[in-house]
This record gives C-alpha cells, sequence and structure tokens, in this order.
C-alpha cells in the first residue's frame, strides 16, 4: 500500500472509531467544506440521498441517529489505492419508531484529498430497508 494509502486508511479508521462513540463533531472535522455524501438507498430510509457541504452532511447524521439506534457496525474490510477507501461491514440496529431490529450488509466507497473526506457513498443490501417497511 502506499504511503498515501496507508495515511487514508488511518484516517478512516479514525472516523470508524469517532462514529462508534458517536463523535459527529469529529467526523465533521475531518470533511472538506463542500464534502458530498449519498446515502444510495430506498426513500423510506431517513438518511437517503445526497448531502452537500457540511452543514448538510449533520443533516445526515441526524437523520440516522434520530431514526436507528446501531448496536453494532463493524468493519471487517478496509481497502484503499490512493485517494479512495473502500470499506465493507455489517450493521445491526434498532428502528428507533416502530422498535424493529435489522441488519445489512454495507460499502462505503470514500474519496479524500489533501487529508480530508471528498466524498462519501453508502450502499446497503436490503435488509436495511426491510427494517423500514
Amino acid at each position: 500500500m502506499t504511503t498515501i494509502g496507508t495515511e487514508n486508511t488511518e484516517r478512516i479508521t479514525k472516523i470508524f472509531e469517532a462514529f462508534g462513540r458517536g463523535d459527529v463533531g469529529y467526523i465533521l472535522d475531518q470533511l472538506a467544506d463542500d464534502a458530498r455524501f449519498v446515502s444510495h438507498l430506498d426513500v423510506r430510509v431517513p438518511w437517503g440521498g445526497e448531502y452537500s457541504g457540511k452543514h448538510e452532511v449533520a443533516r445526515y447524521f441526524q437523520a440516522l441517529g434520530g431514526s436507528v439506534e446501531v448496536a453494532d457496525h463493524p468493519v471487517n474490510t478496509l481497502v484503499a489505492q490512493g485517494d479512495t477507501v473502500v470499506a465493507a461491514g455489517d450493521v445491526s440496529f434498532r428502528v428507533r419508531k416502530s422498535g424493529k431490529a435489522g441488519s445489512s450488509k454495507w460499502v462505503y466507497i470514500f474519496t479524500l484529498a489533501d487529508g480530508q473526506v471528498q466524498s462519501f457513498d453508502q450502499f446497503n443490501d436490503p435488509g436495511l430497508v426491510e427494517a423500514f417497511s
């Protein structure tokens, strides 16, 4: 792995650690001002859609945290090539509104530049949306 790939993998690992402790402020500090988050999810998932800029990305985390209580979110694979880091894992959660438990496999693609996250793309298997059905 290149030095840039190693550094970016470490940055993303720290972002996952911050997510685990609920430190959204730390995550937002790692983003470029014009960062773009896209959750490629069904419209029934409250945080699905596109968020541009730190203010909008903060809304992504508000929608996520307001909708589900994450029980477990292990990162099973983390691969970097230059400024792109791909992470894959599992998530188990409970939907706050219905109390319904759910789980899903996920893949996240991060693009970085100058040590900041420029973009994030989220993909989940159907287990995520099924919990909102």
